[in-house]
């Protein structure tokens, strides 16, 4: 229990200094601190690398190894620079978030709050998901977004207090249903991100063409209350420019049969997400075990 303690303090304090650095610097500084980080989590701690290199071949098999390998460090490239921008979010202010983000779609989300009935928004590991997150607030936007604890809680802290600073609510996992049905009779917008192995608890959709558990909870909701599913990502531009896409919205349809749409909307928003992964795969996250849990023999998704 002291090791993981003395453990924990490390990585805050570590967490704690990359945050002074990069809020001392400028965003083209911050960039290249970010970049050189992932070189350094690629080349010498190689972090999880024969795992990314290893979905990435799978996906896309027509690729040679020296692009695959080119992809993996740009997307290590990519994590740096996320990192270091999402630290520097004490500094900002609303206007320089926004001035940060231009939205293609931005109509849906007006629709959905027209609505009433909120929105689920669900997205991936990809781009800077955390800078999508506070550019929704910081246009005006009332957000919810679903996240785990993360094991250290002195960063979970740190991390958390970021994103409440820049207008968003947190929903914990634990709590989930109960927050999120809440949010969404508020006519708020909760945030989803269903890009990693739901085991054997998900339904089975197919992803960058395998099979992949996928989580059902934004189906389940969308059925149960009638609210939007739409579906985004964002797409980092230059240093500090990115651009942040909203698909138009998808439907529960309440007479039809649950499981069956249930699996309907899981693999509609899935494709979604994988259209921006096909045409940038150095924006996903690579590094998770996506397709850990196989579909049993003589099980239909």
């Amino acid at each position: 229990m002291k090791g993981r303690a003395i453990k924990h303090r490390l990585e805050y304090a570590l967490l704690a200094s990359l945050g002074l650095m990069a809020r001392a610097i400028s965003d083209k500084a911050a960039a290249w601190a970010g970049a050189r980080l992932g070189d350094t989590a690629f080349d010498i701690f190689k972090f999880r690398r024969k795992v990314a290199l290893g979905n990435l071949s799978k996906a896309f098999p027509e690729r040679p190894p020296v692009e695959i390998e080119d992809i993996a460090r740009n997307l290590y490239r990519n994590l740096g620079k996320n990192l270091l921008e999402f630290l520097r979010f004490p500094n900002l202010s609303g206007e320089d978030i926004k001035n940060k983000v231009t939205f293609i779609g931005r109509e849906h989300f007006d629709r959905a709050i027209e609505g009433g009935k909120g929105a689920l928004l669900i997205s991936s590991h990809f781009g800077n998901w955390e800078l999508y997150a506070a550019s929704i607030a910081a246009y005006g936007y009332p957000i919810s977004v679903v996240v785990y604890e993360q094991h250290n809680p002195l960063t979970d802290r740190m991390m958390n207090r970021i994103r409440r600073f820049r207008g968003i609510d947190v929903i914990f996992k634990p709590d989930a249903p109960r927050a999120i049905l809440k949010a969404l009779a508020g006519n708020r917008f909760v945030a989803m991100l269903i890009d990693q192995d739901a085991g054997q608890d998900g339904v089975f959709v197919d992803f960058m063409g395998r099979p992949a558990s996928t989580a059902k909870g934004p189906a389940v909701f969308a059925i149960r209350t009638g609210a939007p599913l739409l579906t985004g990502v964002i797409v980092r531009q230059d240093e500090s420019k990115h651009v942040g896409y909203i698909e138009p919205p998808v439907y529960a349809d309440p007479s039809g049969d649950k499981e069956k749409e249930t699996l309907r909307l899981t693999a509609f928003v899935t494709q979604a997400m994988e259209k921006y992964v096909r045409k940038h795969p150095d924006h996903w996250y690579w590094v998770h075990r996506r397709w850990k849990t196989q579909l049993k023999k003589g099980t239909l998704s």
